[in-house]
């Protein structure tokens, strides 16, 4: 297999890896809805930096632990296969540095010199506690009492870091986000009022609200001959409906658009309403935002 189709076959599954994220849209518990890599592909002695994007939404900004490790050409694609191998993890915070192994490609077939680093997380609203050679989760996360905390307040997962020399790959880029068709900045957030059914079309025209993002149009690269990226962009929300948690972009248009429909559909005002925005190629590109509403 030429070195181009082997990377491609290898880059094209990052678009089906699950990398610990659920694909809900309503997010009620603390969940990591991406993590973005500055060099989604590397080369090997290259210092990659990673940084996530997560949110406890009813945690009521409780203290969260953070762990990281990293494994080096598992074997395999899935993220379990990385984490059976981890003898160690690094505390920190949200965000990760990792120094690709400047051997990380010795050893690989010179015909198809592609490597991987793989990086596994953890985030608990705990203890986090390394357990080797586990065949589920690589760390436990318990409570002052050593009670195991559950889906609530614990999340793991990984992402993967492609190592190959000659290759690159930029993240997409998030411009404007528009509520109802008004530019949404970080500092506004624009009031809303709840809706007590059950499905966005149920609810009254008043609170149905279109919501929208666009990407640059370099965003999708070209990097083959007839090899173009997919991207798809991702919403989630704290509370509420979307008629569409993920959709592909509408490019009929110069600058490529994001669209979804919103309603506050049975809500509790005591909480208020932050919705995510993420952007994914299927290189590994990653780019994100977030937003906020308010109840009137």
């Amino acid at each position: 297999m030429k070195r181009r189709a082997l990377l491609a076959l290898l880059l094209g599954s990052l678009a089906c890896e699950a990398s610990g994220f659920e694909t809900e849209s309503v997010v009620d518990t603390l969940r990591v809805l991406a993590v973005q890599a500055d060099l989604p592909i590397a080369v090997p002695g290259e210092t990659v930096h990673l940084s996530t994007l997560w949110a406890d939404p009813l945690g009521n900004g409780r203290p969260i632990s953070w762990a990281w490790g990293v494994c080096v050409n598992p074997g395999a694609t899935q993220i379990p296969a990385c984490a059976a191998q981890l003898r160690s993890l690094e505390s920190g915070g949200d965000a990760f540095d990792v120094t690709v192994p400047a051997d990380a490609l010795d050893g690989l077939p010179p015909s198809a010199p592609v490597g991987e680093v793989g990086v596994v997380f953890a985030a608990c609203a705990g203890t986090l506690t390394l357990v080797p050679n586990a065949t589920g989760a690589p760390v436990s996360c318990t409570d002052a009492k050593g009670n195991a905390i559950g889906r609530e307040g614990f999340v793991w997962g990984g992402r993967r870091i492609i190592v190959v020399q000659g290759f690159r790959n930029q993240n997409p880029t998030l411009t404007k986000i528009f509520f109802d068709g008004v530019e949404w900045s970080p500092s506004y957030a624009p009031p809303i009022a709840p809706c007590s059914a059950k499905n966005v079309e149920n609810c009254p025209a008043d609170t149905q609200h279109v919501i929208t993002y666009q990407m640059t149009s370099d965003s999708q690269e070209t990097y083959g001959p007839g090899l173009v990226e997919d991207v798809v962009g991702w919403f989630y929300v704290s509370q509420g409906s979307l008629a569409d948690g993920y959709v592909r972009p509408d490019t009929s248009t110069s600058v490529p658009t994001f669209q979804t429909e919103y309603a506050p559909t049975l809500s509790d005002t005591a909480h208020p309403v932050q919705m995510w925005f993420v952007l994914r190629d299927d290189r590994g590109g990653v780019t994100f935002a977030q937003r906020r509403l308010s109840w009137r």
